[in-house]
């Protein structure tokens, strides 16, 4: 959408100017707030929402006749879906006032209560949810919805791991949280998805809309909670912090790192958080700022729309103005196509950006982007620059072209997704950029080939695919000759390329980028046994083999239809049979085992957190180490279950299947009685 000019809040209006624009801006936000809260793709940034939303209250504030009953500034943005059942909330789920800058925020705790006590807590971007616990158990979980009526997506929210479906206290508690994912889950789920999510907020918001709980089980969803009334013994807590540590207590997931701070020093504690935020691993997009005592809170009440006793601190990226030279293309490995601008050199978060990305034709189109066009942009995560508005469109709106910009291949749209794909495999962008998936760190971890190493190679007919990096050392001494590669770095990329050999077969299948199949499903196949190449193949070949693969929890059949078309490509094969020729590991390594096998002919899931266990797979990794099996998911052949706070749908499901349960104390108890060291 270019951005329009309206006149500032000073500015002398006419009645019939005033009721225009507020009919306009009335429509311009339900429109916004449908995308965001409905469709799941935001098409302005929360800033520029917020600017729109700010003078549309001003407007109505001026001109109170125009102002609609059902104005969007008197409810909470909807996220209603006809296909759920309603439910009516039993407390007001109100949305937080945006602040964006230091002066702003303080200002509103100068006024609220300069010598109070806030607490400072991440604002998490995922999918509001209000859980409703009675007795002790979970009841309903629903979304925001209107802010008074929300959707029952009970059956989703059971399937989030760390949501507890039973509280170790009979008590009746109506909670607020936020479901997401960790940059770690998304990635991996992701990659077996072929790259089709944008981010995790979406991935998180839709998955919560799932029509088939199923589905949404196979998500990695979690969630923390954030704030809470009990009903019944409300009077009993006089602070939020008392209501955290009983959410804690509870076995509640709540945000970590929150801290209690005066007034005073707020200042400085966000300068604390800015500096975590890239390392925590979870999306965020600000803190949350809240007076501590609730009597105080009770005293400041709300308005129709958010809590005067709160707010939220975006982390707004910081944009800067540029000109559009020129509108190119990326082509991902997947076929993705994504659009981007050239732009006049401009400095962003300390380096010189002079590419951002436009995502694709609906937000070229939602902006008016064009050749030409001055734009703001922003670095996104302070990672991925991107045009963020229009500040003076071009000439005309840039369409993408219906060709693949690589190979010239008519290019289609995905089920559900608004992208543009190019579904020849040969593409040369794709092919290049496949083999540079394959070198990165987190796949085969090739030292020396980096992006630009693998795109000269490509380019000067070295390596057209991932095959021939294994025949690269017979180029040896004519490789040295060119620009960019000397002696010592040849040495160091063919010294990569042969150490690539020792890598698992874990990695080894994954990093090819099949469809489909990525870390995740390769770890399920090897829990169930199916650890090589040759087993996979066979079980390609064979229906009911297909078929029985659907029995593995976390195995659906997008992912067994994948299996069925890419062990039947002659080119996969052929390539398949290259790299086990090279010398890759086409079998999964066995575990390294201890002379001892205390848990031989067990079968071990672990849920929730730990405290002597970080990450939880460690306990996993150890009853491996002694003879026992891990498993991803509890079923009948699961033999015992390692549960911590914020045990979900797992624990739930062990009980009813009469599987034996440790917690931490117990789990530690039988290592000390088995001589098991926990440290190993």
């Amino acid at each position: 959408m270019a951005k329009k000019k309206t006149n500032s809040a000073e500015t002398v209006l006419t009645v019939k100017e005033a009721k225009a624009e507020i009919d306009k801006l009335s429509e311009e936000i339900r429109r916004h707030q449908y995308l965001y809260y409905v469709k799941n793709q935001a098409k302005i940034s929360d800033l520029e929402f917020d600017r729109l939303f700010r003078r549309l209250q001003d407007l109505e504030e001026k001109f109170p006749q125009f102002k609609d009953p059902a104005s969007p500034t008197l409810v909470v943005g909807s996220d209603l879906d006809k296909d759920f059942e309603k439910f009516q909330h039993k407390l007001p789920v109100l949305s937080l006032i945006n602040t964006y800058n230091e002066e702003e925020l303080l200002d509103w705790v100068n006024k609220t209560d300069p010598e109070g006590i806030y607490s400072v807590e991440w604002k998490i971007d995922g999918a509001s949810i209000v859980l409703y616990y009675e007795n002790g158990m979970l009841q309903n979980g629903v979304t925001r919805g209107s802010g008074g009526i929300g959707d029952d997506v009970t059956d989703n929210v059971k399937t989030i791991r760390n949501i507890p479906l039973r509280l170790p206290e009979s008590v009746t508690v109506h909670l607020r949280g936020e479901v997401f994912m960790t940059f770690k889950d998304f990635d991996e789920y992701n990659e077996i998805s072929s790259g089709k999510y944008a981010n995790p907020r979406n991935l998180s918001a839709g998955s919560i809309k799932q029509k088939n709980s199923a589905e949404t089980a196979k998500r990695p969803l979690r969630i923390f909670t954030y704030d809470a009334v009990f009903p019944e013994i409300s009077k009993k807590f006089k602070t939020h912090q008392e209501i955290l540590s009983k959410l804690e207590q509870l076995t509640f997931p709540v945000p970590p790192n929150t801290v209690f701070v005066t007034g005073s020093k707020i200042a400085k504690t966000i300068k604390d958080f800015k500096k975590k935020k890239d390392k925590i691993g979870f999306p965020t997009d600000g803190l949350v700022i809240k007076l501590n005592d609730v009597s105080k809170r009770d005293a400041l009440g709300y308005t129709s729309h958010s809590p005067r006793w709160a707010r939220a601190f975006k982390f707004d990226a910081v944009m800067k103005e540029s000109k559009i030279v020129d509108i190119t293309y990326a082509v991902g490995r997947t076929g993705k196509i994504t659009p981007r601008a050239e732009i006049e050199p401009v400095s962003l978060a300390g380096t010189t950006v002079t590419f951002a990305t436009l995502h694709n034709q609906d937000y070229i189109d939602e902006l008016g982007i064009g050749i030409g066009a001055v734009v703001r942009v922003a670095k996104r995560g302070e990672i991925i620059p991107a045009v963020e508005e229009v500040v003076t469109p071009g000439k005309e709106i840039f369409k993408i072209p219906d060709r693949c910009p690589s190979c010239k291949t008519k290019t289609i749209k995905k089920e559900n997704l608004v992208d543009l794909f190019c579904p020849n495999p040969d593409c040369p962008d794709r092919v290049k950029n496949g083999i540079i998936f394959y070198c990165q760190r987190k796949q085969m971890d090739i030292e020396g080939l980096g992006e630009k190493q693998v795109e000269f190679l490509y380019d000067h007919d070295y390596v057209k695919s991932v095959a021939d990096l294994y025949d690269l050392k017979d180029y040896k001494e004519k490789l040295m000759e060119e620009e960019g590669f000397g002696e010592k770095s040849v040495t160091i990329i063919l010294g990569g390329i042969e150490q690539s050999k020792q890598k698992d077969f874990r990695f080894v299948l994954p990093s090819v980028g099949l469809p489909e199949i990525g870390h995740k499903v390769t770890e399920l196949l090897i829990e169930q046994g199916i650890d090589s190449m040759d087993q996979i193949l066979s079980i390609s070949k064979d229906e009911t083999k297909l078929e029985a693969l659907l029995e593995i929890p976390g195995i659906g059949p997008s992912t067994v239809e994948a299996f069925r078309e890419n062990f039947a490509d002659k080119k996969i094969l052929k390539l398949l049979e290259r790299l086990k020729k090279s010398g890759l590991k086409m079998k999964a390594d066995p575990v390294k085992v201890a002379d001892r096998q205390p848990f031989a002919g067990q079968s071990w899931c672990v849920t929730g957190s730990f405290e002597n266990f970080q990450p939880r797979d460690k306990a996993m990794d150890l009853i491996a180490y002694y003879g026992g099996r891990k498993v991803s998911s509890v079923s009948s052949k699961t033999t015992h279950l390692l549960a911590g706070p914020g045990a979900g749908s797992k624990l739930e499901k062990a009980n009813e299947l009469g599987i034996e349960i440790y917690d931490e104390t117990r789990f530690l108890e039988l290592l000390k009685s088995l001589q098991i060291d926990p440290k190993i």
